[in-house]
């Protein structure tokens, strides 16, 4: 069902910051237990201005399995057609919301380690990788340094399988030190629509991009203007934080790269 989802644009929806853990890399998190209803009213706003758009909304935070109307803000999202529902945990929501994990509709991504260590991983819950399945639940593993120098040593293969999703070390990693950038040309396209434009919902504006959350980014006013300027590469700009970005561009942005050029949409 969802062959090609990964390669579809994501919009990732910040319902709350609030959070049951403290991960040091994460951009926007805090353990204060505040905003867990989330406004039905702005959400189905916002999705019926995404709707004519083929797009992954990606609900995270902070923790979603906190967020106490979860399971309606996921069906809001089934009512669009072009809307692909896709959910963000460090497995809280399988102690709260464990029928996500059991409808192959919504993709489950699941950030269960926080690092690997030489003797032992790291985990943010008691369970299990996930096994291949046909639920699209899948394990998300960022390939820290440390993770490479344990995988030396110790058997990995049971996480080898096409659910597992391994992500490229990145700026918001333990230990991150590298300083080689993109080159300039992607790092415009990529500001142009970031791999991870947020919806925040504490503010109720749109962000630019997701890894300056806690820095700050700038942001805009989420109306349907706003939104198609967004969804067609119109509304943000290079901005001074893009010009010292180092993070990794994958292969998905890339290839998205080459459709704005040959759409004649920025250049």
């Amino acid at each position: 069902m969802y062959d090609d989802v990964f390669s579809v644009r994501g919009i990732d929806f910040y319902l709350s910051k609030s959070c049951n853990k403290s991960c040091h890399y994460c951009t926007a998190w805090t353990l204060e237990m505040r905003n867990l209803d989330v406004d039905m009213k702005f959400t189905s706003d916002i999705l019926e201005y995404l709707s004519p758009y083929k797009v992954r909304i990606q609900l995270l935070g902070g923790e979603p399995g906190l967020i106490k109307n979860l399971d309606k803000v996921i069906n809001e999202i089934k009512k669009h057609k072009n809307l692909i529902p896709s959910v963000l945990s460090n497995s809280f929501v399988r102690k709260r919301y464990p029928f996500i994990l059991q409808d192959p509709s919504i993709l489950y991504q699941e950030h269960l380690v926080l690092d690997f260590h030489e003797d032992r991983i790291e985990k943010l819950g008691n369970y299990d990788f996930f096994e291949e399945n046909n639920n699209n639940n899948y394990n998300i593993i960022i390939m820290t340094p440390n993770y490479f120098k344990y995988r030396e040593n110790h058997d990995l293969s049971k996480i080898d399988h096409k659910n597992t999703k391994f992500k490229k070390f990145n700026s918001r990693a333990p230990g991150y030190d590298i300083e080689q950038q993109a080159p300039e040309f992607n790092r415009r396209i990529c500001a142009a629509f970031p791999s991870v434009p947020v919806i925040d919902f504490e503010l109720q504006r749109i962000r630019h991009c997701s890894k300056k959350v806690i820095n700050g980014s700038r942001t805009f006013e989420p109306t349907k203007e706003n939104i198609d300027k967004m969804m067609n590469y119109e509304l943000f700009e290079f901005e001074n934080y893009c010009k010292k970005c180092t993070e990794y561009i994958d292969k998905r942005s890339e290839d998205q790269i080459l459709d704005i050029v040959s759409a004649g949409k920025v250049l």
